[in-house]
């Protein structure tokens, strides 16, 4: 493999968990001057991520299963193939309505804020196909603060 190309195989790459949810990095913004973080997210069924904003560019591309999200006062039902991207500044919130796991794609640019947030919050992980699932709540105010530092405002549920 040259410094030019990198190949990754299935399930490979950094992986945490993150609230019952796994993330596995595929394209990391070290290797790539900040442009991007493109990582796989596995959710449980009801398992979500609260109303916030951001100061990056977010997309999403649904592999399997089904991901709720609310941008702009809009809900959207992606299933496989389905894609949505939403600019910097738009308040959103994602869900998984189940009744399985959601596997998709999602891309940050940049994408350093969201390594930090995850690796922050996140704990690592060898087997990303079962995430360890939280024994409550998370703590909103360490989220919300964490989530500051790294140019994201969540929004208390």
């Amino acid at each position: 493999m040259s410094a030019n190309v990198k190949y990754l195989p299935a399930n490979g790459g950094r992986a945490f968990a993150h609230l019952g949810t796994s993330l596995v990095f595929k394209d990391e913004p070290e290797e790539n001057g900040d442009a991007l973080l493109l990582f796989e997210c596995r959710m449980p069924a009801t398992n979500g991520v609260p109303p916030h904003t951001e100061r990056n560019n977010e997309a999403f591309y649904v592999l399997e299963g089904t991901l709720e999200i609310e941008a702009d006062g809009e809900r959207y039902r992606l299933g496989p193939g389905d894609f949505l991207s939403i600019r910097p500044g738009v308040l959103h919130a994602l869900h998984n309505p189940g009744p399985g796991w959601l596997r998709a794609l999602m891309l940050t640019s940049p994408g350093s804020q969201h390594v930090r947030f995850f690796t922050t919050l996140g704990e690592p992980i060898d087997d990303p196909l079962n995430p360890p699932q939280p024994s409550g709540p998370p703590d909103f105010e360490e989220l919300a603060a964490v989530a500051r530092e790294c140019g994201m405002e969540f929004v208390r549920p």
